[in-house]
């Protein structure tokens, strides 16, 4: 039995928390927020298995508790680097809220804490572990599709011009970026996921359209150059369809994600196209005989950590694939903010590598004037969860 600590209990603490409680091999010990009565709430919700758990506002308290093993955090970006680091350090592994940390210097610090404690150390990207995308994902690594030749991503979601008054959101120095690296991250983590690698280069734009309370953008735009491809990415907190989603073009076929479709066309004597139903037909046969994902979203991704924990092996989200994301955010918002395009990968040379160089180089759309200790509302996934 494993036993856990969630550090941070709003809205994706809580989902943290279903997601462990979701796994039979694991036991909640300690909540922790500066908020106490969220903890208790969250604790009288559990019944007979929240009696026992310990309620804290100071996580330093559970460092040195030898009864948990686990710590998943969830808690806002500017805090992640200071609170993973001591928790592996005191040898607990640690399963972190995305982003990874602000910047890349935060998270090289990460990664070497994590060396030196030999802790695991994963991610939460649940949008990998849906059924339509985890079948995708083997199809172009078994060669159904052929190569990749461009990739369209849409990451467009809608955050009411309020959200940003909660008070870690909408500056650079806490929440470390807008739409791109709050909600956006999700779909670079896949597009990086599928392409196997960091494009070689990002051009980009951006802007704040409509969230007056927040630094940050709200709106931005980039085209990508990978070694064997090119792709477009957008982002928003505009858009009321809340519309995310990939459209791969490949060699033998297109594709999209996350609601599948698959297109084949083969050319007429005269070059234009004609539908190939055989071959899409071979493709819908091949993705309907992989078999479903026994588990989906957060409850995968807790689980396929425990997995790791247990065999010694790594997480199947890592700390470098955490890294992966921020160094192509890094790179779309230094392009926006210089207007030219960035080389990657980046080096510690880069305006961007440390919180005071991404702070110094972003423009301040707005200047944030309300802040707030707790929102009410309920939480929404993005398009990956819809059923």
């Amino acid at each position: 039995m494993h036993n856990i600590a969630i550090i941070g209990t709003g809205g994706i603490g809580k989902t943290h928390l279903s997601a462990f409680l979701n796994d039979d091999r694991c036991r909640i010990k300690a909540l922790c927020s500066r908020t106490l009565s969220k903890c208790t709430s969250l604790a009288s919700s559990l019944g007979e298995k929240g009696k026992d758990i310990t309620i804290t506002d100071d996580w330093h308290t559970l460092l040195d508790r030898d009864d948990i093993d686990i710590v998943s955090i969830a808690l806002p970006p500017a805090l992640h680097e200071e609170v993973t680091s001591a928790f592996l350090r005191s040898g607990k592994h640690v399963l972190l809220e995305k982003p990874m940390a602000l910047t890349l210097e935060e998270e090289d610090r990460m990664i070497k804490a994590r060396d030196e404690s030999g802790k695991k150390l994963g991610i939460i990207f649940q949008n990998r572990y849906y059924t339509a995308i985890q079948r995708a994902k083997k199809m172009l690594l078994d060669g159904c599709f052929g190569r990749i030749l461009s990739v369209d991503v849409t990451s467009h979601w809608f955050r009411g011009a309020n959200y940003h008054n909660l008070y870690w959101r909408g500056t650079w120095r806490s929440e470390g970026g807008g739409c791109l690296t709050s909600q956006g991250v999700h779909q670079v983590d896949m597009l990086l996921w599928f392409m196997g690698t960091l494009p070689s280069s990002i051009y980009a734009i951006m802007d704040n359209r409509k969230h007056t309370n927040s630094e940050t953008e709200d709106m931005g735009m980039a085209v990508m150059r990978f070694p064997s491809a090119l792709g477009s990415f957008t982002s928003s907190l505009c858009d009321m369809d809340e519309f995310q989603g990939f459209r791969f073009q490949c060699e033998k076929a297109a594709f999209t994600l996350p609601q599948w479709s698959v297109s084949v066309k083969k050319p007429q004597p005269n070059g234009y196209p004609e539908e190939d139903k055989e071959a899409e037909e071979e493709l819908m046969r091949i993705f309907s005989s992989i078999p479903a994902e026994d588990k989906e979203g957060h409850d995968a991704a807790v689980s396929l950590f425990i997995d790791a924990v247990e065999n010694g092996t790594e997480p199947d989200a890592t700390a470098e694939d955490g890294r992966r994301a921020t160094e192509f955010i890094d790179a779309f918002y230094l392009s926006a903010a210089t207007g030219r395009e960035v080389k990657l990968p980046l080096t510690a040379k880069d305006e961007v590598y440390t919180t005071d160089g991404l702070v110094s180089t972003m423009p301040k759309f707005f200047s944030k004037s309300i802040s707030t200790e707790s929102q009410e509302g309920t939480m929404t996934l993005g398009s990956a969860s819809r059923k």
